[in-house]
């Protein structure tokens, strides 16, 4: 995802927090505006401008007076900014929601020379439409034996590649087992899968050879960290 320069204004430091101020304050004016973001006046009165031409702020004049508020898009914009940075700064301990396991958003390729390495095991081949029951299900099942072994292949390959990645730029220790440490839960959400899973069927050997597989190079990249 590329921002675009509207997207790019918003994400600045002056604008996010003239957004945020706007939103706890309600009813603000310029001059109230820039001493709470430590900007000019001149600089803050350029904000105030863009965020209006852009449609998440309007004015309020009150005799010869000029009030700020957002409009109710810059008020869901605010408000979540507000939540992000609130999220942000809080001590609590989240968690995802049950039973999600972060997806990587695209195709998975098939084995190739070019990227067969990028797991250790490939997944178990998903049957051809043509052979499958015609009363199957088009929706994926979340304790099939192919489904996890998509999830387990996709969960290597981003390991992999944040572990290069960062290894490739001098990154610290501190800073692998910081970016590498939250996959543990998705590899135990991903060993709770299995536990549901057939001994009978087939290609469930296959998924849990796949799945130490994938824990052992985790363990070898945490244990690099």
């Amino acid at each position: 995802m590329k921002f675009n320069d509207d997207e790019k204004f918003l994400f600045q430091e002056k604008t996010s927090s003239a957004l945020v101020f706007i939103y706890r304050k309600e009813v603000t004016y310029i001059s109230e505006v820039a001493s709470n973001i430590d900007s000019t006046f001149s600089h803050t009165n350029k904000i105030i401008k863009k965020l209006s031409e852009i449609g998440l702020l309007s004015s309020v004049f009150e005799g010869r007076s000029r009030f700020l508020q957002l409009t109710p898009r810059g008020y869901y914009f605010a408000k979540n900014l507000s939540e992000a940075v609130e999220i942000f700064n809080s001590d609590e301990e989240f968690e995802f929601p049950d039973g999600y396991i972060p997806t990587r958003q695209e195709e998975i390729l098939p084995e190739t020379s070019e990227n067969q390495d990028s797991v250790f095991m490939p997944a178990p081949s998903v049957p051809s439409a043509s052979s499958a029951p015609s009363s199957t299900s088009a929706s994926p099942d979340m304790n099939s034996p192919v489904t996890l072994a998509g999830q387990i292949q996709l969960f290597s390959i981003r390991i992999k590649e944040i572990y290069e990645n960062l290894t490739e730029s001098g990154a610290h220790d501190e800073i692998l087992l910081r970016n590498l440490g939250p996959y543990d839960r998705e590899l135990k959400i991903i060993a709770r899968e299995i536990e549901k899973l057939d001994p009978a069927n087939e290609t469930t050997a296959d998924v849990m050879s796949a799945y130490r597989a994938a824990k052992m190079q985790y363990s070898f990249y945490l244990g690099k960290g």
